[in-house]
C-alpha cells in the first residue's frame, strides 16, 4: 500500500467487485459518490471519465481478466485478507473470509467506534459483528433475496412468478400470495432470529444495513437500524490508511 500513502484521496477510485455488480466509490469531501455497473466494459469507460490515477479494489470474483487490463492505465492495490492484522480478526479460516465482509464492518466501526452488526444484502446476505475494539468476530451467511427468488423460479417453474412483497392478508389465499409470504418471512425471520442470537451472545450494538437490497430490507426490519450504502468504501479507505 506504500505507493498510495502520499496520494490525494480524490485521485483514488475504490472498486467493490461483487457477484452481481461492480460499484465505484469516489470520495467527494465529506460524502461518497457511488456508481453501480453490471458490465466491466461500462466501468472501464466510466473510469476514464474521472481524474483518477489509482484504484483500490475489493474483489469476491474468482477471475477478473479485465482488472489486469486496467493495470496498464492505473496503479492498482487489491485488498486481501492476508493483510488484515492478526489482532483485528477472530476467525478460524481467514483464507476463506470474503474481504467484503470484513471491510463493511470496518466501515461501520470507523464511523461509530462502538460494536456494530452489519447486514450486507446482496446475492448473499451476510450478518457480521465487530467489537468496540475493531475486532471482527465473524457471523452468518445466508441466501439473499434475489438468490431465493432464483431458486423458486428455477426449481419450480410451474409455480406463479412473484417478487419480494409482503401481502396484506395472512394466510395467503392464492398460490401467488402464499409464495410471497413464504419467501418474505423465510428471509426476514432468518435475519431477525440471527440478530437475536447476536444480542444474546454479544450484548448491545448498532445495526447497520448496506448492499443492493438494503433499502428493501430496511422497510421491514423490526429493530432500530441505519442505512449506510457507503460502508464498504469507508472501510476500504480506513484499511488503506492503516
Amino acid at each position: 500500500m506504500s505507493n498510495f500513502d502520499s496520494i490525494q484521496i480524490d485521485k483514488i477510485g475504490f472498486l467493490d467487485i461483487g457477484n452481481s455488480s461492480i460499484k465505484l466509490g469516489l470520495r467527494k469531501e465529506e460524502h461518497w459518490e457511488i456508481k453501480i455497473f453490471t458490465k466491466a466494459d461500462e466501468l472501464t469507460s466510466a473510469l476514464f471519465g474521472h481524474e483518477i490515477n489509482f484504484l483500490v479494489v475489493s474483489n469476491v470474483r474468482p477471475a477478473t481478466d479485465w482488472l489486469e487490463d486496467l493495470s496498464s492505465y492505473f496503479s492498482i492495490a487489491v485488498l486481501e485478507t492476508v493483510d488484515i492484522p492478526k489482532n483485528r480478526l477472530i476467525y478460524d479460516t481467514p483464507d476463506t473470509l470474503g474481504m467484503d465482509r470484513y471491510l463493511v464492518c470496518v466501515g461501520g466501526w470507523r464511523i461509530y467506534k462502538e460494536p456494530v452488526l452489519v447486514i450486507d444484502t446482496g446475492s448473499a446476505c451476510t450478518i457480521d459483528y465487530m467489537s468496540a475494539e475493531g475486532v471482527f468476530y465473524g457471523g452468518v451467511i445466508m441466501p439473499g433475496v434475489q438468490t431465493l427468488l432464483g431458486v423458486f423460479h428455477k426449481s419450480a417453474p410451474a409455480l406463479p412468478t412473484f417478487n419480494f412483497k409482503i401481502p396484506k392478508n395472512f394466510p395467503g389465499k392464492s398460490s401467488h400470495d402464499s409464495l410471497q409470504w413464504g419467501l418474505s418471512q423465510l428471509y426476514l425471520d432468518g435475519i431477525h432470529a440471527n440478530i437475536e442470537r447476536f444480542q444474546h451472545k454479544m450484548g448491545t450494538f448498532k445495526v447497520l444495513l448496506t448492499g443492493g437490497d438494503a433499502s428493501l430490507l430496511s422497510d421491514h426490519l423490526a429493530i432500530a437500524h441505519e442505512l449506510r450504502p457507503d460502508l464498504m468504501f469507508i472501510g476500504m479507505e480506513d484499511f488503506l490508511e492503516d
